[in-house]
Order: C-alpha cells, then sequence, then structure tokens
C-alpha cells in the first residue's frame, strides 16, 4: 500500500468523523432548540392561564370589598333607624305624659266619651268620602285600566292608615309598594304619581295657610272686607299659574340643578344628589304627560276637593269635642281651626313624628290652639279628642282594606282583559 494511499484513507476516515461529529451536533442542537420553544410555550401557558385566575381573584377582591362596604352601610342605617325610633317614641312617651300631667283624666274621659254625635257623624263622613276624590285623582295620574277605581281605593285607604303610623309621611311609600306588590304598576309611576298628588296637595294647602292668616288677622284688626276677597282672589290666580306653568318652572330648577352637578365633580359621585335630580327630571316628564292628557285641571280640582274635605272633617270632629262645653259654630271660626289642624299636620311631617303621632300631634296642635286664644286644658283635651277619633277611623279603615286585598276571592283586572 503507498503512503499516499495512506494519506487518503485517513483523511476520509477523519471526514467521516468530522461529519459524523457535525450531525451529531446539528441534531443536539434541533433537540435543544426544540426544547426551549416547549419549555417557552409551556410558560407562557403558565403565565396565560394564571391570567384569568389573577382577574378572578381581583374580581373576587372587589366584590368582597363592595360586600364588606354594603354590610358597614347596612349596619350604621340600622344603628341610625334605632336610634331614631328611641329618640321618636321617647319624644312620644314624654309629650303624652306631659301632657296628661296638664289636664284633668276625668275630663278627658268625659269629653271623648261625650261628643256631640250629628257632628262626629258628619266629620266621620267627610273624612270618608276624601278617599273618593284622591281614588279619581290617582287614577286620572295612572291613566291606565290595569288598577280599577274600587283597587285604587282600597291602596288610598292602606296608604292613610300607614301616614297615621310612621314619621316623615313615610307612609306614603306604601301606596308605590301595593301598586308594585299587588297591581305591578312600575315603581317609576308609582313614584312619580305620588309626587305629583302630593306637589298639587302642597300648593293648595301653601295657599290656604296664606288665606287663613290673612283672614284670622283681619279678623283680629278692622280691614275692610273688599280688601279680603281681592287678596284671596290674587292668591287663588297666583296658585292656579304656578300649577298651569309647573313644567316650565321646574325645568327651569333642573337646568339650575345641572349645572351645578357638570360643575362640582363631587355632586356628580353623590348618590343622593344623583337619584334626586332623576326622580326631579321623571317627575316633570309626568307633569308634560299629565298636561298633554287634558286632565290637569281635573287633577287640580280632585286636590282642591280633597284638601278642603280634610279640613272640614276636623272642623266638625273638633265641633264635636268642644259642641258638649257649650261652644256654638259661631263660636269657631273655620280658619282658626284650621291654622291648629294644619301645624298639627305639619308636625306630622317632620321626623320627630312619634309612632302614630300620640304625643307630638297633640302638643303641636295644642300650641297652636292657645296660640289662637283658647285655654291650655281645653286645647290639649281637643287635640287628644280629634287625633284618636281619626287614628281609629283610619287605621280601621286601612286593616279592612289590607284584608280585602289578601283575600283568595280578590281579582285584579289583567293587561288586556276588561
Amino acid at each position: 500500500m503507498s503512503i499516499e494511499k495512506m494519506n487518503n484513507d485517513k483523511y476520509e476516515n477523519s471526514s467521516q468523523v468530522n461529519n459524523n461529529h457535525s450531525g451529531g451536533s446539528q441534531i443536539n442542537s434541533s433537540q435543544t432548540n426544540n426544547n426551549m420553544v416547549n419549555n417557552n410555550k409551556e410558560v407562557s401557558g403558565q403565565l396565560g392561564n394564571n391570567k384569568p385566575a389573577d382577574a378572578k381573584a381581583e374580581k373576587t377582591n372587589i366584590a368582597a370589598n363592595g360586600e364588606q362596604a354594603s354590610r358597614r352601610a347596612r349596619i350604621k342605617s340600622i344603628i341610625f333607624r334605632t336610634i331614631n325610633v328611641v329618640i321618636v317614641v321617647g319624644l312620644g312617651i314624654f309629650l303624652v305624659y306631659y301632657l296628661l300631667t296638664q289636664v284633668s283624666f276625668t275630663d278627658l274621659k268625659t269629653a271623648f266619651l261625650g261628643v256631640y254625635k250629628p257632628s262626629l257623624v258628619i266629620g266621620l263622613i267627610l273624612m270618608f268620602s276624601i278617599d273618593f276624590f284622591k281614588t279619581y285623582r290617582q287614577k286620572l295620574l295612572i291613566g291606565t285600566d290595569q288598577v280599577r277605581m274600587v283597587d285604587m281605593f282600597l291602596v288610598s285607604l292602606i296608604r292613610n292608615a300607614f301616614n297615621m303610623v310612621l314619621p316623615a309621611r313615610t307612609g306614603e311609600l306604601s301606596y308605590v309598594y301595593v301598586l308594585k306588590r299587588k297591581f305591578k304598576i312600575s315603581v317609576e309611576v308609582g313614584v312619580s304619581t305620588l309626587m305629583v298628588g302630593l306637589l298639587f296637595e302642597i300648593i293648595i294647602v301653601f295657599c290656604m295657610i296664606i288665606i287663613s292668616v290673612i283672614i284670622v288677622g283681619i279678623n283680629r284688626y278692622p280691614i275692610s272686607s273688599t280688601n279680603v276677597i281681592l287678596i284671596a282672589a290674587g292668591l287663588l290666580a297666583v296658585s292656579l299659574i304656578l300649577l298651569f306653568f309647573l313644567s316650565k318652572f321646574i325645568g327651569l330648577f333642573i337646568r339650575l340643578f345641572n349645572f351645578f352637578i357638570k360643575r362640582f365633580a363631587r355632586l356628580q359621585k353623590n348618590r343622593v344628589i344623583v337619584y334626586l335630580y332623576e326622580k326631579l327630571v321623571e317627575t316633570n316628564k309626568n307633569i308634560e304627560i299629565i298636561q298633554g292628557r287634558r286632565i290637569y285641571w281635573k287633577v287640580y280640582l280632585a286636590s282642591v276637593a280633597t284638601r278642603v274635605l280634610k279640613f272640614t272633617s276636623y272642623y266638625f270632629l273638633i265641633h264635636a269635642t268642644l259642641a258638649p262645653m257649650g261652644y256654638t259654630f259661631a263660636d269657631l271660626s273655620y280658619w282658626v281651626i284650621f291654622l291648629a289642624t294644619v301645624a298639627a299636620e305639619i308636625s306630622a311631617v317632620l321626623p320627630t313624628h312619634a309612632f302614630a303621632g300620640l304625643g307630638t300631634y297633640e302638643g303641636a296642635f295644642a300650641l297652636a290652639f292657645v296660640a289662637l286664644f283658647f285655654s291650655k286644658e281645653l286645647s290639649i283635651i281637643v287635640g287628644f279628642n280629634y287625633h284618636i277619633i281619626n287614628l281609629i277611623f283610619t287605621i280601621g279603615w286601612g286593616l279592612i282594606a289590607v284584608l280585602i286585598l289578601v283575600m283568595p276571592f280578590y281579582k285584579i283586572r289583567h293587561v288586556g282583559k276588561s
């Protein structure tokens, strides 16, 4: 064998070894790359799987924090309500005790049992007839056949009963609740029609207060009756203008409200402010709908009848107590009695209104009656008498209305059915 051949063989062997080594390195490198890719995929997969988990955990934390905040708010609300109930009940008990110590219990009992029956009957009939006009008004406002007149009459009786018992007119919400629960009327419609009806009554009562103050003052000081008629007519005209252009006035207030909400960021975050703004807008829309349906004047007249009948019934109930003591109709001015009873009614709107108004209602009436030149003892006796009669009558009819509504034989009218 030649040296050249031997060298060639060595070269070939060396080349094969190098090739084999190179091929192995390439294979190892490829495997390494594949492993790295797989590892990266696994890591990215794990990261991808962790993202939903993190988001879920974050949502869980937010929900937990929200629940804790809601729980704290509920606890604060319960504490506040408990304190309010304790204060209101305590105030009522104190006032009842104080007022009863100022009069003879025998005189109070004698006055209650010896009421003048004709005036008592007239007063109770007038009080019952109020709900016919109130029913007619609310039926007009809702504008649906789903709630019949008899249905709304029962709702009105229930509403009156809760108003007598609960403070600050919160019993009005029973109207919204019963309509929603029993007749499937939306909360928005219930709240809007309630607010519109109350708004009519507030304006009318305010006008009556001004008229009564003027007349009572004129009875104390010599002023011609012509001036009284002119002043009363002017106040009536103002109230009518205000009512018929009420949506315009509220619209101006809404724009002013909206300006302040946009101007101050803190107001936008205040839920109460935003809620009041939204309800004000809804109420104004409802007023415009009422005006568009051409029932505005009917609602107004029904509201006038409701207020006049209410205070007239109070007049007869008070006369029923005072008649056995020698008082005649000539001795009792309607407007004087109105001022005393409206003062008691205003006390029922306040948060300090005790359970069923016992104590606070009589106290407010007595203060006004004394200011109108009646004796303290007589004012307290009259206040307790007519208020207790009113309570028994109103709550009694409210309970009857509740029993009728929950009876299985009482059927409601469904939409699309006559």
